[in-house]
């Protein structure tokens, strides 16, 4: 009896494998069905500490870092997925994502890249891609990504942040109309996203602004900008917030 109890102490501690992955496996889950951000986090942590070779651990891990906005450890989890498996192109969108938050655009864009080339359709990837091409001053480019964002459709709120990364570009290239034209389109599909938190009308404004040198000059959208600025800012309390669900669906 003492010696089979010796083997089954030494069986545990010495098992490969299988053992350690069903632990993995067990506190994966328990990440899963976790509500709160951080239980999830240091579930997933233990998965991973358990399994390092398991992707979908900081998958999960690095989407609830997004949320947290601390992009430095969303970036080294997304790093570690596409290492773990080079053709999941929501690795390579996420990379690319986190890389724009921290504005290292030239790696965003290369990341988003890669997204794209592994499925064409991503497209939050070229919204993003479209934006890092606009802040670097390759106007022509950001057009380029943006209308292919709009062409590919899905929800209001990345079609409504191609509008307006593409009127910024077109104001940057002095095609007025259409920047009114798209800001307006912006506007309309998502304003409390892409006005009040997003890339939009305040920094648009702010940008034309200091090309032409003279408030006066920037005339109707100006006017518009501000009173849809003035409705965010009276109902933003009572209109509802992006969902976390929407914002990686496209992913």
């Amino acid at each position: 009896m003492k010696k089979l109890l010796i083997a089954v102490i030494v069986f545990f501690l010495y098992a490969p494998g299988p053992v350690w992955g069903y632990d993995a496996a067990y506190f994966y889950k328990l990440g899963m069905n976790s509500t709160l951000s951080n239980i999830k986090i240091n579930y997933y942590t233990r998965a991973i500490e358990l399994s390092p070779e398991l992707s979908a651990a900081y998958e999960k891990r690095g989407m609830l870092y997004y949320f947290q906005e601390h992009y430095t450890k969303m970036a080294r989890d997304f790093l570690k997925v596409t290492k773990l498996n080079p053709d999941n192109p929501n690795g390579f969108a996420m990379l690319g994502v986190a890389y724009f938050k921290l504005k290292d655009y030239d790696s965003a864009i290369s990341n988003l890249t890669r997204s794209i080339e592994l499925k064409p359709e991503l497209a939050k990837s070229y919204g993003y891609r479209a934006e890092a091409y606009r802040l670097k001053g390759m106007l022509n480019f950001a057009v380029s990504d943006a209308t292919k964002t709009i062409e590919i459709g899905g929800y209001k709120r990345t079609v409504g942040r191609a509008y307006s990364t593409r009127a910024k570009a077109y104001r940057g290239l002095g095609e007025n109309l259409r920047a009114d034209a798209d800001l307006k389109k912006a506007v309309n599909l998502d304003p409390v996203y892409d006005i009040y938190k997003s890339f939009t009308t305040t920094e648009f404004l702010a940008d034309s602004a200091g090309r032409s040198g003279s408030v006066k000059n920037i005339g109707w959208m100006g006017a518009a900008g501000m009173i849809a600025i003035l409705f965010v800012m009276i109902f933003k309390l009572t209109l509802p917030p992006p969902k976390k669900d929407d914002e990686d669906k496209d992913f």
